[in-house]
């Protein structure tokens, strides 16, 4: 073989390796869910609206996907009415899917920031009445994270 064909097929394969090296690393980056400024973590069996009172999340998740842009699972849904208090409120459950998106890159790690819990497609949610109307999705967004 020619010295200059030798070495265009050897660049050319060192070329090939390092893009699929990069595709496989970018494909498979992890991405981690912060619940109430804990700690970073790749699914999270619960997850917390109101980090004070925990007085609405998701429990119980089971998750279906997971990859470095969004995740997807379900479990049950759960808001308390606080009525007359939070301590003494009724807690209404629900069964639910839970969405996670909203990828951001920050200190030094991809967290999932943005959730989306609609009930399972045979229901709608158990909600509090003095709470209405009752919503067809629950957003929320963590912007908490310690990494």
């Amino acid at each position: 073989m020619r010295p200059s064909l030798k070495t265009s097929i050897t660049a050319l394969l060192i070329v090939t390796a390092v893009l699929v090296g990069l595709a496989l690393t970018q494909g498979t980056a992890t991405s981690y869910y912060n619940n109430c400024g804990a700690a970073a973590v790749v699914k999270p069996a619960s997850i917390t609206e109101y980090c004070a009172d925990a007085g609405a999340g998701v429990a119980d998740i089971k998750w279906s996907t997971w990859s470095a842009s969004s995740a997807s699972g379900s479990g049950t849904f759960y808001i308390n009415s606080c009525d007359p208090t939070c301590v003494s409120g009724q807690i209404f459950k629900t069964e639910a899917e839970v969405l996670l998106t909203g990828l951001t890159k920050t200190h030094g790690k991809n967290y999932l920031l943005k959730v989306t819990v609609t009930p399972k497609a045979t229901s709608k949610f158990s909600w509090p009445p003095k709470m209405l109307p009752v919503p067809t999705k629950v957003t929320w967004s963590t912007d908490l994270w310690r990494g």
